[in-house]
């Protein structure tokens, strides 16, 4: 357990094991404050969850649980603090800075340095956490950019699961965003405006802005980039229909005098004829050009002939 304490010992911030230090915990936090659900649960949360103190009578706090990481192939990667929070206590239980890209705690501790009350305090760790998220939602970007070149040179079902991993990406990066903004709203709920004035709280606010408005245009561009990949299969399905009926009635001559003269009859003269093979291979041919020729004119050869062109 580490325990800091900031602005005269006017609000600290306490760092526990949840699964360790249980008793501890219980000490440092209210008895009619939180339910016994919050210290049983321990570090076996593994989800989204935020309460407040709804008696008025009582201290005002917050508490629950918090996913601040998350990695898209992975679903065991999953990261969750527990909190508590009071105007004068922060308590964090398994925030992992190390192993989460954006947390800096030596940032978190030097903006705290700099808050007078415990709400400050929390701010600046949901700082650190949106910090966190947009630098997942800068990769996503290159990716998008990336994939929106490759898009232009070819398509194919590689480019359509590039694309269902990105809608994937920013939809866990939109279920990571929520859950922030979620605590932001309830600290105005829950506590006095005096508290929603301070920098930290009005850069939470701007921050998350910019993550919804990011992921919300990147999430519209990878849906434009879906219906480019569908428009482009549909075309060239029907381009290959298209061909696959012009071969069809290209050999619709050949096909149906050659099952004429095929026929078991005894009285066929044109069996008999010297030239008769002659004949009919000239005959099929320009049967066939004329079809071509009736095609081309009526233009439904002309867009698939260019195109090769």
């Amino acid at each position: 357990m580490k325990e800091h304490a900031f602005s005269n010992n006017q609000w600290k911030w306490i760092e526990v094991d949840l699964q360790t230090e249980e008793a501890e915990l219980q000490k440092l936090i209210p008895i009619d404050t939180l339910p016994d659900e919050w210290d049983k649960q321990g570090g076996e949360e593994e989800q989204n969850n935020l309460q407040m103190n709804r008696n008025i009578n009582h201290k005002k706090a917050i508490w629950g649980s918090l996913v601040y990481k998350l990695k898209p192939h992975d679903k065991d990667s999953r990261k969750v603090f527990r909190f508590y929070l009071s105007e004068d206590t922060l308590i964090t239980g398994n925030l992992d800075f190390l192993e989460t890209e954006g947390l800096d705690k030596e940032l978190v501790l030097q903006n705290m340095a700099t808050a007078d009350t415990a709400i400050e305090g929390m701010m600046a760790i949901i700082d650190e956490v949106i910090a966190s998220i947009l630098i997942q939602v800068d990769a996503t970007e290159v990716a998008i950019r990336k994939l929106l070149w490759e898009l232009q040179k070819s398509n194919g079902q590689k480019v359509l699961n590039q694309l269902i991993d990105l809608r994937h990406q920013l939809l866990l990066l939109k279920n990571l965003t929520i859950p922030v903004q979620e605590i932001h709203m309830v600290i105005e709920e829950a506590f006095d405006e005096k508290h929603h004035n301070q920098p930290l709280y009005k850069r939470a606010d701007k921050q998350l802005d910019r993550c919804h408005y990011l992921i919300r245009e990147y999430t519209q561009e990878v849906s434009t980039m879906v219906s480019v990949e569908d428009v482009t299969a549909s075309v060239a399905g029907n381009e290959i229909m298209k061909t696959l009926t012009v071969i069809t009635l290209l050999f619709t001559p050949i096909s149906a005098w050659g099952a004429w003269w095929g026929m078991n009859f005894k009285h066929m003269p044109e069996l008999n004829w010297t030239y008769a093979y002659l004949f009919a291979g000239i005959f099929i041919m320009l049967n066939t050009l004329l079809l071509y020729s009736f095609l081309k004119k009526k233009g439904w050869l002309g867009d698939l002939l260019k195109r090769n062109k």
